[in-house]
């Protein structure tokens, strides 16, 4: 019975050490698991308070378009107005200072800035766009913001600058006449008064309603026409092989 009672000594004087050793690293495993638990949920609730939104800028794969109008013929830049916000509604705002960068494409100027922790407003950004080459044809610029710190993200929208005023003469040579075209921008006003003038070598259709009761100096005349509108007016070239050209159409 000694003999037996010894064994079971010997056999729970083996087990404790184990079973000891079992605990703890059930221990150190269950606190690292926490641990690692606690960091994943301390950055998902970090990325989860990272909001970085605008009024016409988007993330998603389908860049929207937005039509501007503007006239070259002042001379000024044009203006490209939008909203970079640090929230997604009044229910979710960012906690952290937003660093960004704005690039606008293939014109323009670059700007960058920082939006407060914990705004509910969103802030304006304008971004200036000097004349085109060709001040006749739209131009398209993409902007793209970028929050750069504390976390990245890319938010893009593109800007069509339609000029108000915009004429084309149609290349005529070999021709006895050449039509010259004229666009006027939708606006909020319905008409708008316009200069036109041209050189030697052609003269206007005089039964053209745009001619028609107009006087005419100096090869010049003022007219009203109606905006959002395009319209034609003929010349009748005095040498059929050349190709006429130099009228120009200046809004007043």
């Amino acid at each position: 019975m000694g003999f037996l009672k010894n064994n079971g000594h010997k056999f729970a004087l083996g087990v404790l050490p184990a079973m000891t050793m079992l605990v703890l690293f059930s221990t150190v495993a269950l606190a690292s698991y926490m641990h690692h638990a606690l960091l994943n949920t301390y950055i998902a609730a970090s990325g989860a308070e990272f909001y970085f939104t605008s009024d016409l800028l988007t993330d998603q794969t389908t860049v929207p378009a937005y039509q501007i109008t503007h006239d070259w013929q002042t001379g000024a830049d044009a203006n490209i107005r939008f909203q970079l916000r640090n929230f997604e509604n009044p229910l979710h705002i960012s906690n952290r200072e937003i660093s960004y960068i704005v690039v606008p494409e293939p014109v323009g100027a670059s700007i960058s800035g920082t939006i407060p922790p914990g705004g509910s407003e969103g802030q304006i950004v304008t971004i200036s766009v000097p004349s085109p080459a060709n001040p006749n044809m739209p131009l398209e610029v993409t902007v793209t913001a970028t929050a750069t710190s504390p976390y990245s993200k890319t938010l893009q929208g593109k800007f069509i600058i339609t000029p108000a005023i915009s004429y084309q003469m149609a290349e005529n040579a070999g021709s006895p006449v050449a039509v010259l075209t004229i666009n006027l921008a939708p606006n909020t006003e319905f008409n708008r008064d316009v200069m036109i003038t041209w050189p030697e070598g052609a003269n206007p259709d005089m039964t053209n309603p745009i001619v028609i009761g107009r006087t005419i100096e100096e090869r010049t005349l003022t007219t009203s026409l109606n905006t959002a509108a395009i319209y034609e007016l003929v010349f009748f070239k005095n040498h059929p092989e050349d190709d006429y050209g130099g009228v120009t159409v200046t809004g007043l």
